[in-house]
């Protein structure tokens, strides 16, 4: 097995509850790559029952046991403070919906092997200020309100995203923009709570490969979706109905987009001690997305979202890098529905706004201009 196939193989052990049984490593290639897609937790639970880790020196089996504890303890705290938020909107009369990674990590083997960067909760989109109240209350500082959430942040830690809908209102995602227009009639109510809901198992898998579509099609997506779907599968957290589940997905638009990585995952983690013959085995289309997805990181590249920009610009002969610098300089004022309702509003004052825009950016967003400028030369 070369590294990757190694790296898959470990994660594959640990989601299934199988020991993994290793040689030998190149540790660092592998750190740098469970770092990669922000998986080191499960990695190292996989590698820890190897050869390989025990014949390690010893800070080298710290890095890796750190990776792991730290996890768990931040699995812990999110926890708790998920808990305290939920219950501020239940004291004020707030429906909410705690979605993806706050219920997936309940579905590994073991706790606190699934890393996250944030937790996500929907909430009734009007009521989203009193959230924003709750939130500063609590200490957090609010970062930036996006098309469909805002975020939150407070040392040293925490990050939540409150969304107002579930996904954006964009061209792109037109189908599952009316999918999920009227969202609260497809959740069914907790018990034990006034204001919490959640989704059937159906329409929670549904979301779940929704999200990860989204990712896939904007900047690309790590390989923890591809463990995310396996132990979705098999955690035995489900009941799924893929006669329903397979007629909602075609409403959608992403029906083969699911079938392609329910396949994938399936090949990959069912017979994890197989990997090598495994990978061999896959068709094309498979191929090509296990290729996609290990060349990105968790939250993908900017470089794949300029690119697919530029080519739904393009004329079909070349990148429309030109069409795309003044797409930046002159958004939409629709891109500010969100971000900045009063420039939305008040059209006479959009002009202005892009002034202000081009002089406060290069300031304000000095890296992220670098990185674009950059990946935008880059691609050919």
């Amino acid at each position: 097995m070369n590294t990757t196939e190694k790296y898959i193989y470990l994660t594959a052990c640990a989601a299934t509850g199988k020991t993994a049984e290793l040689d030998s490593a190149d540790f660092d290639v592998l750190w740098d790559l469970s770092r990669s897609h922000n998986m080191t937790a499960l990695t190292a639970k996989g590698l820890m029952s190897t050869e390989a880790f025990k014949n390690a020196d010893e800070a080298e089996q710290k890095r890796w046991k750190n990776a792991l504890n730290n996890s768990v303890k931040k699995t812990m705290l999110f926890d708790a403070e998920r808990k305290q938020i939920l219950k501020a909107f239940e004291d004020n009369g707030i429906w909410y919906l705690p979605l993806k990674g706050a219920i997936l990590n309940g579905f590994y083997k073991s706790y606190g092997s699934r890393e996250f960067a944030d937790n996500d909760i929907l909430v009734d989109p009007g009521r989203t200020k009193d959230a924003k109240q709750i939130m500063l209350e609590r200490g957090y500082v609010f970062r930036s309100d996006e098309f469909s959430s805002d975020e939150y942040s407070k040392p040293p830690i925490y990050n939540f995203e409150i969304h107002r809908s579930l996904v954006e209102e964009i061209v792109q995602f037109e189908k599952v923009f009316d999918y999920y227009r009227d969202v609260k009639s497809r959740l069914v109510k907790d018990e034990g709570n006034l204001y919490g809901y959640s989704f059937t198992d159906d329409d929670f898998y549904i979301f779940l490969v929704f999200h990860a579509f989204k990712h896939y099609e904007v900047r690309g997506t790590g390989y923890r979706t591809i463990a995310d779907e396996y132990v979705a599968l098999h955690s035995g957290k489900l009941r799924l109905d893929f006669d329903y589940i397979t007629g909602e997905l075609e409403k959608m638009g992403i029906r083969e987009f699911e079938e392609k990585l329910r396949s994938l995952s399936e090949k990959l983690y069912t017979q994890p001690e197989m990997i090598s013959e495994s990978i061999k085995q896959l068709n094309s289309g498979e191929l090509e997305m296990l290729r996609f997805i290990m060349s990105c990181t968790t939250f993908g590249k900017l470089s794949n979202l300029i690119k697919r920009d530029l080519e739904s610009l393009s004329d079909g002969k070349k990148p429309a890098k030109g069409k795309y610098i003044l797409k930046r300089i002159f958004p939409e004022r629709s891109r500010f529905k969100y971000s900045n309702p009063f420039v939305y509003k008040h059209k006479i004052v959009y002009p202005f706004f892009l002034i202000y825009r081009l002089v406060a950016n290069p300031i304000r967003h000095r890296r992220y201009l670098k990185q674009e400028i950059k990946a935008v030369k880059n691609i050919k």
